[in-house]
């Protein structure tokens, strides 16, 4: 069933759909379309989503994504808190994405999640320290608070814990905090209430008690827990004396002189215990308004980082790391942010878990989340890698390590370990990191390469698998000479060690092809991509297109890379040049190439010698690397070239040395832009013969020369009586030139044959140029076809020979439409020549200008002209005009209509 009409501009949706919705009301749809940069919604999603229009821009559509995704329910696939203004509601997202065009769909579950909500409840006794649960303890103090005249509330925080679970098993470390618990609860009585506030935490209430005997009962009990026996559940000793020591930090505040009611007691006490822990006092704290005042900032900082801690609310955007070769994604970064209503940046979390001697927590966090981040989305990850960020002075215990990997086993083979650090880890914990990297089959990278601890030291240590070069050295890297030496050095220490470069914060275009061009593997920045709360299947197609251009236009001075073509059917022309192969030298006899027409590749192709091939072209944009033809047809080889779509070949055409045989077919269009300086379109230079050149296809073949000495099709003399066949196809040249020719012989002994199928444009400008023919020499030409002919320069012929001509031209059918304006020439025939020309079953257009100018025929040389059963109509202005004939020879006109208007004096020839 389709969702949206995408043939209807904007999409609308589908007669299936709206039926669909008539019976579940409460499914919404939506869809983002790339290339327009817009997004639109079904009624249904509007409604849910509170959106006023059914298209939103590409900019609203992400901030609405990152909105509804902020807030996910813990425990609920695909669920979201998302609130709209003084809304709230339950939504269930998914989302379906290609490079092109996503679909999603989003659902009203808030009466799904109230239902669950109502049947959870509180449990009363903690099963760890089999204490109250803090909730049971509220609810007691809560109720006797209001008869009681004085009290104080102790917040304690069981130092030493954390360290227990590196080589303690996880039954072992609750023993612990159980015998803990125990050593505290033997000072209960009826004026001392104890309850558990987490693993760590326990509350202890003094009712009616003055400060000085709760000191010493705080006291008593820190001395209790160090000297407490630590047992498990039968009985055995918990020896952790060498390891780890047992300690207390204490919070006090006091009610009702410093408090007024219990959340209010419960906040100071834990700001005392925040001050106890974040000085380092071993055990009592009590409660200052002036320190509470100074230090209520960083105060409720560190409790967000509790609370963060404890709930887990942290989430990840993933950054694309780019492929720089193909523009393909192979991999993400996952970057830490939070949610809910917390606004806390990546930098300050660590700050505040520095500060409170809990980085370990965020590093656990960040491993656990991480990984099943990866393994819910495990078919995005078939070939690429989940890069996390790791702290290696506070790495996992062995036993979470442990947990981890048997959780998920094989998946961390999809991981890269970003190691990020502003200290030095220490050598036991680099080898611990090497070690499990290696066992888990996971691959190490070093983030922030050249800022900091991230140096050549730490490089040898860690050995890793990537070097991610730090932003500091790729900013404005295509204004830095000694930014690109430097990255340069690196990527070349990568390569030779068999390492991948990536360049991070990559902001700009000229910083993206910077890079390139010095040789980096991969690039991650906001130009690419910027970090999203999803998983991107590509990024977008014009930066995709910029990063395989810019490659396509890096091409090694003097390095030669052949791939020989032997047994292959098809070779795609694109990875062929990524993979930095710089010719194709084909022995096979049949081969297709296939390229990307809005990609121009720097590719040479050769037929070897003595090797005959059906090559095809499809779409092929190629442009000679070296100084040589794009396409080499071998000494006594046959090439049949078949184009399909349509190709490009730029800077010089096609070599058809003389021996060697060129055919042109298929129903595609080839375009052959020359510019060398010497350039051939198709056949070989001036000073050299050319083969067999038949063009006989269905499409158009066109000629663009602008070298100073041009042959669009022909060669430079025709030893080997080798002859140029026009068969069929249209042919377009555009030849502007010193010297030029744009169909034929240079140096005489052309032969030409222009089939009925056959239609010419040719517009030619020069010194001395011709357009059918010959530059001298001899000349024979036959042509069926229609032609249209345009020319400009010094000394020019048409169709014929330019210099001191012999031969024969034959016009049997056709059109031909020719306009002249050069100061010598020739529009039929030749210069000075003897040439014979007939005329039959023709007709024919000539416009000239000049100074001495022949329409048909040659005003100072001899020859024939003959002209039967045709239409020929001229008009000449020029000083010494010529319309038709020779100076010595015959002129026959029969069954003809000739006329022609010479400086403005129109004369009809009478048939004879």
């Amino acid at each position: 069933m389709g969702i949206f009409d995408f043939s209807k501009t904007p999409p609308a949706l589908s007669h299936d759909w709206q039926v669909f919705q008539q019976f579940v009301g409460n499914i919404g749809a939506f869809t983002y379309i790339a290339k327009e940069k817009a997004a639109y919604l079904d009624a249904v999603a509007c409604h849910i989503l509170g959106c006023p229009s059914e298209k939103i821009n590409e900019f609203e559509f992400f901030d609405l994504l990152e909105k509804i995704s902020k807030n996910p329910v813990e425990g609920q696939k695909h669920i979201y808190k998302f609130t709209d203004g003084n809304t709230s509601r339950f939504v269930k997202m998914n989302v379906y994405e290609s490079s092109d065009v996503w679909l999603g769909f989003i659902q009203d579950f808030t009466r799904q999640i109230s239902d669950i909500s109502d049947r959870q409840a509180y449990v009363e006794y903690d099963p760890v320290t089999r204490l109250p649960s803090f909730p049971s303890f509220s609810q007691k103090i809560k109720k006797i608070l209001p008869d009681v005249q004085q009290a104080c509330l102790a917040t304690i925080f069981i130092n030493g814990i954390d360290k227990l679970g590196s080589y303690l098993t996880v039954d072992n470390t609750n023993s612990c905090i159980t015998s803990v618990a125990e050593a505290l609860k033997s000072f209960e009585s009826d004026t001392i209430i104890i309850g558990s506030k987490s693993n760590y935490e326990i509350c202890v209430f003094f009712c009616d008690c003055d400060k000085m005997s709760i000191y010493n009962i705080l006291n008593s009990m820190g001395e209790a827990v160090q000297n407490c026996t630590l047992t498990d559940d039968f009985g055995e000793i918990i020896d952790i004396s060498d390891k780890s020591r047992i300690s207390l930090s204490i919070g006090c505040a006091s009610y009702p002189e410093e408090a007024s009611d219990f959340n209010m007691l419960v906040n100071y006490s834990e700001f005392a215990l925040f001050e106890a822990r974040t000085d380092k006092r071993s055990v009592i704290n009590w409660y200052s308004e002036e320190n509470y005042i100074r230090e209520k900032d960083s105060y409720r900082n560190a409790q967000t980082f509790s609370r963060i801690v404890q709930e887990n609310l942290l989430t990840y955007h993933l950054q694309p790391i780019v492929e720089t070769q193909t523009g393909e994604i192979v991999g993400y970064e996952a970057l830490m942010r939070t949610i809910g209503d917390i606004k806390m940046a990546p930098t300050q979390i660590l700050k505040i878990g520095a500060a409170q001697n809990d980085l370990y927590s965020i590093e656990k966090l960040t491993f656990f989340n991480t990984m099943k981040l990866l393994s819910d989305n495990q078919q995005i990850f078939d070939k690429r890698k989940l890069f996390i960020n790791c702290l290696p002075s506070h790495l996992l215990t062995d036993e979470d390590f442990n947990e981890l990997y048997l959780t998920y086993g094989e998946l961390l083979e999809k991981t890269v370990i970003e190691i990020v650090e502003e200290s030095a880890a220490s050598d036991q914990n680099i080898e611990t990191l090497k070690k499990r990297c290696g066992f888990a089959h996971a691959t190490l990278a070093i983030d922030d390469y050249g800022a900091g601890y991230s140096n050549t030291s730490n490089l040898l240590h860690y050995s890793p698998d990537y070097i991610k070069i730090d932003r500091s050295l790729i900013s404005d890297i295509h204004n830095d000479l000694k930014k690109q030496q430097l990255v340069t050095s690196i990527i070349e220490f990568c390569h030779e060690n068999q390492l991948q470069s990536l360049a991070e914060g990559v902001e700009t275009v000229q910083e993206l092809k910077t890079v390139i061009r010095l040789g980096v593997d991969l690039v991650q920045g906001y130009y690419t991509s910027k970090p999203k709360p999803l998983f991107l299947n590509s990024i977008s197609s014009d930066i995709k297109d910029e990063i395989i251009k810019t490659n396509l236009e890096t091409r090694p001075d003097g390095v030669k890379k052949i791939y020989a073509a032997q047994n292959d059917t098809e070779l795609d022309l694109l990875k062929l040049a990524l993979e930095k192969y710089t010719d194709i030298h084909v022995y096979q006899s049949k081969l297709t190439i296939v390229g990307d027409p809005d990609k121009q590749v720097k590719m040479n192709i050769a037929i070897m010698d003595n090797h005959s091939c059906e090559l095809t072209l499809k779409n092929v944009n190629m442009i000679s690397g070296n100084s040589k033809p794009t396409i080499t047809v071998g000494e006594y080889a046959r090439l049949v070239l078949n184009v399909v779509k349509n190709n490009k070949l730029s800077y010089s055409g096609i070599y058809v040395p003389m021996g060697s045989q060129f055919e042109l077919g298929g129903k595609g269009n080839l375009t052959i832009d020359c510019y060398a300086s010497e350039g051939i379109g198709i056949g070989n230079d001036y000073d050299h013969g050319y083969g067999d050149i038949t063009i006989d296809f269905g499409g158009t073949l066109e000629i663009i020369s602008n070298s100073v000495e041009a042959l669009c099709i022909g060669g430079g003399q025709n030893d080997d009586d080798s002859d140029i066949i026009l068969r069929s196809g249209k042919i377009k040249i555009y030849m502007y030139s010193h010297n030029g020719l744009a169909i034929g012989s240079f140096n005489g002994d052309a032969n030409i044959d222009i089939g009925e199928n056959c239609s010419l444009d040719i517009t030619i400008s020069g010194i001395k140029v011709t357009g059918i023919g010959s530059c001298k020499g001899i000349s024979t030409i036959s042509s069926d076809a229609d032609i249209v002919m345009s020319c400009t320069g010094a000394q020019a012929v048409g169709i014929g020979v330019l210099e001191d001509g012999e031969g024969s031209i034959y016009i049997k059918q056709g059109k031909i439409s020719m306009k002249m304006r050069c100061a010598k020439h020739s529009c039929i025939g030749a210069i000075k020549g003897n040439i014979n020309t007939k005329i039959k079953n023709a007709f024919i257009s000539i416009d000239s200008e000049g100074d001495e100018v022949t329409g048909i025929g040659d005003a100072l040389g001899t020859g024939n002209v003959t002209i039967i059963d045709s239409e020929v109509s001229m008009t000449v202005n020029a000083g010494n005009p010529k319309d038709i004939g020779t100076a010595t020879g015959d002129v026959q006109i029969q069954n003809s209509n000739v006329t022609s208007l010479v400086n403005n004096k129109r004369t009809t020839y009478a048939n004879n």
